[in-house]
């Protein structure tokens, strides 16, 4: 049963599983100077845990505490394992609708890493679409430049699923023409059909662009390494588009 406590700000470590990456500091000395003013009206939740406690949800409250000096803070403590946090603090970020859709892709693909989930299950769970979750997830396939311009809002998610199709240098080149022209989606697609997907179809005659099943191929293969790569960071992969092949090449260390 959860309970109202009184806890001490220092020992409250941030959770592992917080999908934000960043955060707003013009807004977190905003809300710091409205609980300077109003006091903290919403506790934050936090669970015990080996260390003193853990941060569920309520991070830019703790953060906002904090810079004002505060010792102590009013928490709801709960009893969870690693897997109900993990959840909780999620589903309490996806709800405040402020996410980034890279941090939310990356928050979906902890959750099934940590719990097994499948996607369906995991979008039964938080009460999304189970074609939601698999269209955030396919867009940490984009190169980390394009990510880092979607995180930051240089561009959106569909100037980025535009993409997804593309190598890792062309989505280099059509991010840099995106920023330059200040191309909007339908300029963007436009610009990939003339530049990319014609040009491919002219240098390879008779020989047709990649059909779904074998796009859905390359895309399980890089969603393969992504997990890989968590596992060992010395995995490497590398991805040749030649005229009549398309290799891929996983080297792993001995």
């Amino acid at each position: 049963m959860a309970q109202y406590q009184l806890i001490n700000i220092d020992e409250i470590k941030p959770n592992q599983y917080q999908p934000r990456s960043s955060f707003d500091n013009e807004a977190i000395e905003e809300l710091a100077l409205s609980i300077k003013e109003n006091g903290l009206i919403q506790p934050i939740t936090v669970r015990e845990s080996y260390m003193g406690y853990e941060l569920i949800a309520g991070e830019r409250r703790y953060r906002a505490c904090k810079s004002l000096g505060h010792k102590q803070i009013n928490a709801i403590v709960i009893k969870a394992n690693e897997v109900q946090a993990a959840t909780l603090s999620l589903i309490e970020n996806i709800q405040r609708e402020d996410l980034s859709p890279i941090e939310e892709a990356n928050g979906y693909l902890q959750m099934i890493r940590l719990t097994g989930l499948t996607q369906q299950q995991l979008a039964n769970k938080i009460g999304k679409k189970q074609t939601t979750i698999s269209n955030k997830i396919r867009l940490l396939n984009l190169n980390a430049d394009v990510q880092q311009a979607i995180n930051s809002k240089e561009i959106t998610e569909r100037h980025g699923r535009a993409m997804l199709l593309l190598s890792e240098k062309q989505q280099k080149e059509v991010l840099e023409t995106i920023l330059n022209k200040d191309l909007n989606v339908k300029e963007t697609e436009n610009f990939i059909e003339t530049n990319y997907v014609k040009e491919r179809k002219k240098k390879k005659g008779s020989i047709k662009c990649f059909g779904i099943s074998a796009q859905l191929i390359i895309n399980s293969f890089r969603d393969t390494f992504k997990k890989a790569k968590s596992f060992d960071r010395s995995v490497q992969m590398t991805e040749q588009d030649n005229d009549e092949d398309y290799i891929i090449t996983i080297t792993i260390k001995k």
